[in-house]
């Protein structure tokens, strides 16, 4: 159809960015950025609108009509002609935008106005709708709709991919967990192995299985793809697809560098297991549920949030090793929680396993916000930095001061001149913050996996007496002095920084 006139042009620019055209240069950095949160929420809105027109299509075209047995032309399938039609799209792309639609209004009505408010995005509805499937005619679905809302509502923060998803999941257990726990066995019922030409000269295989399988499986087809020589010119994807023939056929993986010098130490086909590498598969879980005394729902590293019945089920696998973040015979403190050591005795900068185990734990994910890397593949950070000539005076290593990052985004806070901070607020949450090198502050991420995982606030970390430390051999008033270094005097700049925005939000002091 031909396109027609648009009043789009003739709103405000406060809607649209705030850009003046005529001098785009001049706008500060920070609106701009602002400006695009602007957009956001008008993105937010319009998706509102258009979902609620579609779904006053399905009334008039499906629901009106009422059941019918035809395929191709009953109501469902007229109302999704007529939005292909009109937009050029699919019929698939069509029915989906339908379902979608009645899903928010019908089942989701509190979410869609968050939809509504701007408080979520498109693409972070079509998640809820997606997550919430299985909850068609249950009777604790406007529960969940309403807790789910609150939560987007409440909480300060960004809600990335896969936080906002382990929260949808963690709440849907929680007040239905049989129906998750159905649903996992169906699921597991359906297990197999597909093939599906792709054209070209390729072709598509897939496998269904359990989740940790899939892990276990993708980590050891990453490793032989790892055993080719730095010369390979195979991107890694290639090598993968390469190692996973190699693997699913009995056949050798090979090096292709050419080189006659290649340095690969590839094994031999028959070797078993035919990579020798360690494969690590976290799965977090609370003491009461491995045991069977409790069932609230568990973590399992690069997938997010997994029943009770599952986490038993990966216990009493025979390759699977138990480790406790509070040791056996550990004391507990008067209020019943547990005080561990946060780091050694001689060095007071890195961390005690069980700190870095809790950390990472806590975190579940990278804390920059959008970042989805998992936190037992990151960095672990110390927020204020650590002064390593004075360790009383720069950031402690301690629960509250340490977080996980991505290798990128360690890198660009040590190296560049963002700010981030973090701090427990009145409620006790945690709260992390990133500030631009322009001085806008962003919120980290909406929660952490202490919600859930409450137990987590029960551990406490204490800096073990230290020894006294060693002698110099060199005379103190021999000692060359030098004033404070680049690096010192950014740290002590961030410092102060980091005070202003506590002080602003009401949040204790730096550590």
């Amino acid at each position: 159809m031909p396109a027609a006139s648009s009043s789009w042009q003739e709103l405000p620019s406060t809607y649209v960015g705030g850009i003046d055209p005529a001098y785009p240069d001049e706008e500060p950095l920070n609106d701009l950025l602002l400006g695009l949160g602007d957009i956001d929420r008008g993105r937010s809105y319009l998706a509102y609108c258009e979902y609620r027109s579609v779904a006053v299509m399905y009334d008039r075209l499906v629901a009106a009509r009422g059941e019918s047995d035809r395929f191709v032309v009953d109501g469902f399938a007229d109302a999704a002609a007529r939005i292909a039609g009109l937009r050029g799209v699919s019929r698939d792309q069509a029915e989906k935008l339908l379902n979608e639609a009645v899903a928010l209004r019908d089942r989701l009505p509190e979410v869609l106005d968050c939809l509504r408010d701007g408080v979520i995005a498109p693409w972070q509805a079509k998640l809820i709708v997606s997550r919430t499937d299985l909850l068609d005619g249950q009777s604790v679905t406007p529960e969940i709709d309403a807790t789910i809302a609150q939560l987007l509502r409440s909480r300060k923060g960004t809600w990335p991919r896969k936080r906002l998803r382990d929260m949808v999941d963690r709440t849907i257990f929680r007040l239905d967990p049989d129906c998750v726990r159905e649903r996992r066995r169906e699921a597991l019922d359906e297990r197999g192995v597909w093939t599906e030409a792709r054209g070209d000269g390729v072709a598509e295989i897939t496998g269904l299985m359990a989740a940790e399988n899939v892990r276990i499986a993708a980590a050891a087809v990453a490793a032989l793809a790892d055993t080719a020589c730095e010369h390979d010119k195979r991107t890694k994807p290639q090598r993968m697809s390469d190692a996973m023939f190699a693997l699913l056929s009995g056949t050798s993986f090979e090096c292709q560098c050419g080189r006659d010098d290649c340095t690969a130490q590839i094994p031999e086909p028959s070797t078993v297991p035919p990579v020798d590498a360690k494969i690590v598969l976290h799965v977090v879980c609370d003491e009461g549920t491995l045991e069977g005394r409790a069932d609230n729902p568990g973590f399992m590293d690069g997938h997010g949030v997994i029943s009770d019945e599952h986490v038993r089920d990966i216990a009493a696998r025979p390759d699977t090793v138990v480790s406790r973040l509070v040791p056996k015979g550990t004391e507990p403190d008067a209020d019943g929680g547990f005080t561990l050591p946060a780091h050694g005795p001689s060095d007071s900068y890195r961390p005690s396993t069980a700190l870095a185990t809790h950390t990472r734990i806590r975190d579940g994910y990278c804390v920059e916000p959008g970042c989805g890397q998992s936190a037992f593949k990151g960095d672990l950070d110390h927020v204020d930095e650590y002064d390593h000539d004075d360790p009383e005076s720069g950031g402690q290593t301690t629960s509250e001061n340490l977080n996980s990052k991505c290798r990128p985004g360690h890198l660009l806070k040590t190296f560049g001149e963002w700010l981030d901070d973090q701090y427990r607020d009145p409620t006790g949450r945690l709260v992390t913050e990133f500030t631009t090198p322009e001085g806008l502050t962003l919120p980290g991420p909406a929660e952490t996996n202490e919600d859930l995982f409450p137990g987590l606030r029960r551990i406490r970390f204490r800096a073990p007496p230290a020894k006294a430390p060693p002698r110099s051999e060199v005379p103190e008033e021999d000692r060359p002095t030098r004033a404070g270094t680049r690096v010192a005097d950014k740290h002590a700049r961030r410092r102060a920084e980091r005070s202003r925005n506590r002080r602003r939000n009401g949040g204790p002091a730096p550590f």
